[in-house]
């Protein structure tokens, strides 16, 4: 069970690897083939064009995404949150908006109503 488990790691890392060194090919070949190239500087020395300093920035590149992303998801958590509460505060809201709008309504029905009741109560009753 132990061989599997390091040999699934193994493969992921030898994997990542040559994900890096693709991208750090690509990168200094697309860079150095461009008029205004990106500028990768490190010591006052332009590496924007060799694999040795996107060697160095791919992974601070990589991490930087990966920083940015989990930033944006928790980002986006709070303006869904904020939207729910924002959805049940308006929902509330328009409930008792129409609960005040049909009171004047219910009571002008309703004092009729209870007059009519208590006139047929009071004439039912035995004297």
């Amino acid at each position: 069970m132990e061989s599997k488990q390091s040999s699934r790691v193994l493969v992921f890392t030898v994997i990542a690897l040559l994900t890096i060194v693709v991208t750090v090919i690509t990168a200094s070949v697309w860079f150095a083939g461009t008029v205004e190239p990106g500028t990768l500087i490190f010591f006052d020395d332009d590496l924007s064009d060799s694999a040795l300093g996107w060697m160095i920035a791919a992974p601070i590149l990589m991490l930087t995404a990966i920083l940015v992303a989990f930033v944006l998801a928790g980002t986006g958590v709070m303006v869904v949150g904020a939207l729910a509460m924002a959805v049940v505060a308006t929902i509330v809201a328009v409930v008792f908006t129409l609960l005040m709008v049909f009171l004047p309504f219910a009571l002008f029905i309703a004092v009729p109503i209870l007059a009519i009741v208590g006139l047929v109560k009071l004439v039912s009753k035995p004297a």
